[in-house]
This record gives structure tokens, sequence and C-alpha cells, in this order.
């Protein structure tokens, strides 16, 4: 009879743990994907482009956290052409871009960009537009395209505030805040150039 080799290694079992770490590695990924933060939905509508020759309205939610502090703003749609970020504007962020303009005077559209993260050329009128349907801007005299302020936004806002509103989940980035979701600019056309022919 042949005797066993008693020094022969044998294959130590694998660890219990090594599949769930993985598993738990895939569930922790998973769980930070679809992470969410709840908020109160207080407002759903639609605001008319301010395009002489836009077709369609920009369709937009105004929310406030759980603890209703703040207000944010986010459009959510565009009947027609054009890219927009969806993020939720901070009101405090639109109100510092009011505050930079001078008080009385009409402003373009443009001095609202810096309330968003995203980059899309059409955000800051786009949100120009949520604003005027507000009540919050209204129409220059010398320039329909510029702006002025009109409202009383701490009226608004209190006005706003005091709406039950419907309570929703939205997701969460990496750094905890709802999820900003920029639609991505049309790539511009490269133009080819010839090469110049050798003169002889």
């Amino acid at each position: 009879m042949s005797k066993s080799n008693q020094n022969e290694p044998t294959s130590a079992p694998e660890p219990s743990g090594a599949i769930s770490d993985q598993s738990g590695t895939a569930d922790i990924n998973q769980s930070e994907a679809t992470a969410t933060t709840s908020y109160w939905r207080l407002k759903l509508a639609t605001a008319n482009k301010l395009g002489k020759r836009a077709e369609g309205g920009i369709h937009y939610q105004i929310v406030t956290d759980i603890n209703r502090h703040d207000l944010l703003i986010s459009i959510t749609g565009n009947d027609s052409g054009g890219y927009f970020s969806r993020e939720l504007v901070p009101f405090p962020k639109v109100e510092a871009c009011l505050a930079k303009c001078e008080a009385g005077k009409a402003f373009p559209s443009k001095a609202l960009k810096d309330a968003f993260v995203g980059l899309s050329s059409n955000n800051a009128g786009f949100l120009a537009a949520i604003l005027r349907s507000e009540g919050l801007l209204g129409a220059a005299l010398d320039a329909e395209s510029k702006h002025i302020a009109i409202g009383d936004v701490e009226g608004w806002k209190t006005a706003l505030l005091a709406e039950p509103g419907t309570q929703i989940e939205l997701p969460n980035t990496g750094n905890g805040k709802a999820e900003t979701s920029t639609e991505p600019e049309p790539t511009a056309k490269k133009t080819l150039s010839l090469p110049r022919k050798k003169q002889q």
C-alpha cells in the first residue's frame, strides 16, 4: 500500500468572505449610484420662451429641502431644440447673480449664468424665462431681450415655502447633492483645409 505524503501541501480553502467582499463592493457601488435625497416639490410649471421666434415652453420645478430652508429651481424639459442643465439651482445663487446687477438697470440673461454648474449656453436664458414666469423679472422697456427686477422676492419665497408640496426623492452624486445632469452641447464641426499646392 502506498502511504499518502503527509508533507504534500494542501490547497487552502478559499476564504468564505472572498466572494461576499466583491459582492459587498458591488452592493456599495450600487447603493451609491441609487442614493437619493428627499425634497418637497412645491411647484411644477411651464414658462414661455423669451425669443421672438422661439416655440414651445420651458418646463421647470421648484423644490425645497426637507427642512424647508431654501428653494431650488431645476429645468426639467424643453418643448423644442436646445440643450440645458437639469441641475438643482439653489435660489440663493440666483439672488447672488441678481445682486451683481445695478439696481434699476436692465441686464442680459447671461448675468444669470453663474447660478449654474453646467455650462450649457441656454441655461441663463431658460432661467430668465422662468423668473419672468414667476413674476420676479420683467422685460426692459428699451430692450425686450433684457430684464429688470420687478417682483417681491421675499414675499415670493414665503408664499412658496408655505405650500404643502409633494415629497419626492432625487438622485445624489458622490458629494451628496442632488444629481447634476448636463446634456452635452452639440460638437463643433471641424473645417478641413486642403494642402497648398507646391509652386513649381
